[in-house]
């Protein structure tokens, strides 16, 4: 009868909260501690269950617009994301569940704060919110001993890394805490953890066995290394003493190796996961290849000396029949054309004929880049990523200007390959032998959308866009 009752008042509380089209927010940790490096599950769900539909789910840290996650009607919204989040936060068994347990990756010091879980019913405006704090730690490393003999005194030095908060550090001898002879010094690593190295400094060969210790102040975990120190060890009994080192330093070789076995084990894991992230460039690259775009020219962005034909497919250096209207839109300054469609992810390619035209450029542009005014040069500064001719020199208008490698010394069709999926990349490639002509790096501003870019000097001739659909 005694465990009736729980189950019958949990029964009558969920149907009161369905009938009233209410829910509590729960999660069953008020704080959470996790390591640096490893990833955080914030666990958090609805009581009474209720799917994604007509719920806005927001994930934020301790101000509401430092989003972590954000969902609407089961459909993630990545626009209002915290830059530091994009790729590390999700809802850990995807959109469509009734659990709202955040996913955090890779866990670094900055995470550390108070985590909202803050759902609302948007129809009916009711909201209701779960705080979980989470704790970032360093455990520290395994510790390492060495033992230095310097006018008959013995320094025994401890050494570990990778801690944090700062570690808690002491000595015994025998049992007995020592106070005298010590010294420490903790220093700031450049990732934020801590370093802690401390000294102890034995007179008397009476002091035989030593223990040195280290503690994580929030976990409480202790970890250190006992160390018997032989009357042998001090100058009357050098033999001893020297042994003692000889042992002690082939006990460092062998941990060193040990050392370098692991480094290079990782090391040829970081070669193959490099490996395997270029594969997939190369499949992206060729899928792009094989699906090109279609590109057409923005007749209302044209320099009023430029005209684009009816299909939208060819740039003409010469001005339309009737004198286009002015506007915002279109170049003034420069003899520039913008292409559709804005790109803002994914892989792209496309091809530009440029012909035997002495006075060209082709790239990307943001749609924040200047069109009226004082003229300006075509760099990444200006918002313009582009390769150029200009009568025999064919370069990359980079910070600095970098000539193009060319077989063949000519250049009559360009190849633009556009990768936002990861890093923003530009690369230009000579389609007639696929050789890379230059890349770009850093394409746009953060998450912003990208143009097609093209420009016809006085002595430029004809373009002509090859794509999907072009010729």
């Amino acid at each position: 009868m005694t465990m009736e009752r729980p189950r019958l008042f949990f029964l009558i509380t969920l149907l009161a909260a369905d009938i009233s089209g209410k829910f509590q927010v729960l999660s069953p940790d008020s704080r959470q501690v996790v390591e640096v490096g490893s990833d955080a599950i914030l666990q958090c769900s609805l009581s009474p269950p209720l799917g994604p539909a007509g719920l806005q789910v927001h994930w934020f840290r301790s101000l509401f617009h430092s989003t972590v996650f954000l969902m609407k009607n089961g459909k993630e919204e990545k626009d209002q994301q915290s830059l530091e989040y994009v790729g590390r936060a999700s809802l850990r068994n995807g959109t469509g569940s009734a659990e709202l347990t955040l996913l955090l990756r890779n866990v670094t010091l900055k995470d550390a704060d108070t985590y909202h879980c803050f759902v609302e019913d948007i129809a009916s405006e009711h909201y209701n919110e779960a705080i979980i704090e989470l704790a970032v730690i360093g455990s520290g490393s395994l510790p390492v001993m060495s033992v230095s003999l310097k006018d008959g005194v013995i320094m025994v030095s401890f050494f570990t890394s990778d801690w944090f908060p700062r570690p808690e550090m002491h000595w015994e001898l025998e049992g007995v805490p020592v106070i005298a002879d010590t010294s420490e010094t903790i220093s700031n690593q450049t990732n934020g953890l801590f370093t802690l190295e401390s000294r102890v400094l034995l007179k008397e060969p009476s002091q035989r066995r030593l223990y040195g210790v280290v503690r994580h102040p929030v976990t409480g975990k202790s970890t250190g290394l006992y160390m018997t120190i032989s009357e042998e060890m001090f100058p009357r009994v050098s033999s001893w003493a020297f042994a003692f080192m000889v042992v002690f330093s082939l006990f460092l070789v062998g941990a060193a190796f040990m050392i370098f076995l692991i480094k290079r084990q990782r090391t040829q894991k970081d070669e193959l996961q490099t490996r395997n992230s270029e594969l997939c460039s190369e499949v992206d690259w060729r899928k792009a290849v094989m699906s090109p775009e279609f590109i057409t020219f923005s007749p209302e962005t044209a320099h009023p000396e430029l005209s684009v034909t009816e299909d939208f497919q060819t740039l003409m250096n010469r001005p339309p029949p009737d004198m286009p209207t002015l506007s915002n839109a279109r170049f003034e300054t420069e003899r520039c054309c913008l292409g559709l469609p804005a790109f803002t992810q994914g892989c792209h390619y496309w091809e530009v004929e440029v012909g035997d035209g002495l006075e060209w450029a082709v790239g990307v542009a943001s749609p924040k880049l200047q069109r009226r005014g004082d003229a300006y040069m075509f760099r990444p500064q200006t918002l313009i990523w582009c390769i150029s001719r200009f009568t025999e020199a064919f370069t990359a208008l980079d910070t600095q200007e970098s000539p193009l490698p060319l077989v063949g010394g000519t250049l009559q069709k360009v190849g633009v390959y556009l990768n936002l999926s990861g890093p923003r990349k530009l690369t230009f490639y000579d389609p007639r032998s696929w050789d890379m002509l230059y890349s770009f790096t850093d394409v746009g501003q953060g998450r912003e959308s990208v143009l097609p870019f093209f420009w016809l000097g006085k002595k430029g001739g004809t373009m002509r866009l090859k794509g999907q659909n072009g010729g």
